[in-house]
């Protein structure tokens, strides 16, 4: 009995690890994907604003990684360090014909998704709720961003 309720926590925390870890890889290839954005922004405003996400998805990064070193990991145990190119290559795939700022918007959807997985687990010294409402508001702003594009784009033919 003893040995089934060890088993179980440990699969518990290792199903917990696993899901920081995908969010490590995530936050990582978001922050790429702001940085890019950044690169083809036309106005001030909007470089500061994916500048800015970048810079917020590397804070969020750190704290992940904390979190993960705290859980018992160490830095050689990450798999972050380690890229399935098959993999990167699919989703590249997929976004090819996407806008930066499409690409933006994608990656945090994919966030809150994998952050929502989180919920199913009490124990966590973070405050994931405040990298929820980031991400959250992110997700608004490029949205609008792209409605107002899309919008010119139909208003000029």
């Amino acid at each position: 009995m003893y040995f089934g309720l060890v088993t179980k926590a440990m699969s518990k925390q290792n199903k917990y690890i696993g899901i920081l870890e995908k969010i490590l890889t995530h936050l990582k290839n978001s922050k790429l994907e702001y940085f890019k954005a950044s690169d083809h922004a036309l106005s001030s405003e909007k470089k500061r604003f994916f500048n800015q996400q970048a810079l917020i998805r590397n804070r969020f990064f750190q704290d992940v990684l904390g979190e993960l070193q705290r859980s018992g990991m160490s830095s050689d145990d990450i798999i972050i360090s380690q890229f399935n190119f098959d993999q990167l290559l699919i989703s590249t795939i997929d976004t090819l014909k996407s806008s930066a700022i499409e690409k933006c918007l994608h990656a945090d959807q994919a966030l809150l998704k994998i952050y929502s997985d989180l919920k199913k687990f009490e124990k966590s010294n973070l405050d994931f709720d405040r990298h929820i409402d980031r991400l959250e508001v992110s997700v608004s702003q490029n949205e609008k961003w792209i409605s107002n594009f899309t919008e010119k784009r139909i208003n000029s033919f």
